[in-house]
């Protein structure tokens, strides 16, 4: 006597495609890799999930340095080493006397890469790099 084989539910396979093109945790870099909430010393970043970023960078407890925002795209690498390019869409300059002609203001239209790495947001326009949640700050090279 043979067994016929029965098709999978159609709600099962729906559920596993779901995981699978849903990414829950895979293996490749997209936008939602870099969002979320990242801190430094005077400093915070935070990111969407599709990709729009704002940045704010203080010396002390209100003077304002610099606010960006910007737009990440081009995705690269694993969830714990990733790459994404990042364009300046709006500079805020509190305190020009920060810059000068070797370090000048960032500026709309500009163009940099950001990295993250072992929950480590490296941004290198400012130089800032922010942690995420559970980071040891000073090892991390995130605090003062």
């Amino acid at each position: 006597m043979q067994r016929s084989r029965q098709a999978p539910a159609p709600v099962l396979v729906a559920a596993i495609a779901g995981l699978a093109l849903g990414g829950c945790g895979g293996d490749k870099a997209a936008l939602r890799t870099f969002a979320g909430g990242w801190q430094a010393h005077a400093r915070s970043l935070n990111i969407s999930r599709t990709g729009d970023g704002e940045e704010s960078f203080s010396l002390g407890l209100s003077a304002l340095v610099v606010q960006l925002r910007f737009h990440l795209s081009r995705p690269r690498g694993t969830p714990n080493d990733a790459t994404a390019r990042a364009t300046v869409t709006a500079v805020r300059i509190g305190d020009r006397s920060v810059f000068s002609a070797a370090y000048p203001p960032p500026r709309a239209g500009e163009s940099f890469r950001i990295r993250l790495h072992d929950g480590v947001i490296t941004e290198p326009l400012t130089g800032t790099h922010y942690c995420g949640p559970g980071i040891d700050w000073p090892k991390a090279g995130c605090g003062a």
